[in-house]
């Protein structure tokens, strides 16, 4: 294990902007995990996790504490049969959909092209068109403050929306699903399809955070963003998204409060005018409250 210094965040989150963390450190294994926990407690420093950074938004200020980086964590997977695979929280999420549909295991292939660590998906419930990780998902393994494992069910980890109550304050280190079966060309021509319809209607070609704002009940960010005027709204180098209105790109060197000043305006725009407060999807770290 290797603590660094004064490291650009930047290179660590899927938007490209963030300051400097005052430490950092990149976990390979669950005996790094400790040890950081360890550094942290021993210099009585705050710390913060990450992941693969897809969801993740920094400020330019940085971050006066330690950062752990998940990203390459526990990069395994195991297929036990019986369609039980056991991934570790490293593995992109992306690698661990073309796997399972590679070998005829279904329930994931909706998924495909959603970025980030599996270890992240579990924490913030991913999905997309009606797959999201608790419907697989069995049990997953977290590690609380102290360095201490503790294995969570489904049930346990407390899946919603976005979130999943039950690992707040831990890190999770692996997760196994159970699937079912489908024959594999079936599902690698679903996960195309899956590809392609992102790619016409979603922003790839500037950084984002992929979705920023959750979906408000009975209604869609997007929707209420467009109407509200809001498509192409920029503030400095940060721009709402022409194509989708609920990506906001890094369109000309942003920095992170170009972006972190276009969510409020985003919500205050949309609350002004139509009384539903957007909460955000993205995570952000270093901003005051």
């Amino acid at each position: 294990m290797i603590i660094e210094e004064n490291v650009p965040l930047k290179n660590y989150t899927s938007y490209k902007t963030g300051g400097m963390a005052k430490y950092f450190v990149m976990c390979y294994n669950n005996d790094d995990l400790r040890q950081a926990l360890d550094f942290a407690y021993s210099n009585k420093l705050d710390y913060e996790v990450i992941g693969g950074g897809s969801n993740l938004l920094v400020s330019d200020d940085g971050y006066n504490g330690l950062i752990i980086c998940t990203a390459k964590l526990n990069r395994y997977i195991i297929n036990y049969g019986n369609n039980i695979v056991k991934c570790g929280a490293g593995i992109n999420l992306a690698d661990l959909v073309y796997y399972t549909c590679s070998n005829g295991l279904s329930g994931m292939e909706s998924m495909a092209g959603i970025p980030g660590s599996t270890g992240g998906a579990v924490k913030m419930n991913a999905g997309a068109y009606n797959q999201e990780i608790k419907d697989t998902n069995v049990k997953a393994a977290l590690m609380d403050k102290n360095g201490s494992i503790l294995i969570k069910t489904n049930e346990e980890i407390g899946y919603g929306y976005r979130l999943s109550s039950g690992t707040n304050g831990y890190i999770v280190l692996w997760a196994e699903f159970l699937y079912g079966r489908k024959e594999h060309e079936e599902l690698l021509k679903t996960r195309k399809e899956i590809l392609e319809k992102r790619k016409e209607k979603q922003p790839l070609h500037k950084p984002s955070c992929g979705s920023v704002f959750k979906r408000p009940e009975r209604n869609y960010a997007g929707t209420l963003i467009e109407k509200c005027g809001l498509k192409g709204c920029r503030i400095g180098g940060a721009e709402v998204s022409l194509k989708h209105a609920n990506f906001i790109l890094n369109e000309d060197n942003a920095i992170s409060s170009d972006i972190y000043n276009l969510i409020l305006h985003i919500q205050k725009t949309v609350y002004d005018k139509t009384g539903i407060k957007l909460e955000p999807e993205v995570r952000m770290i270093g901003f005051k409250k």
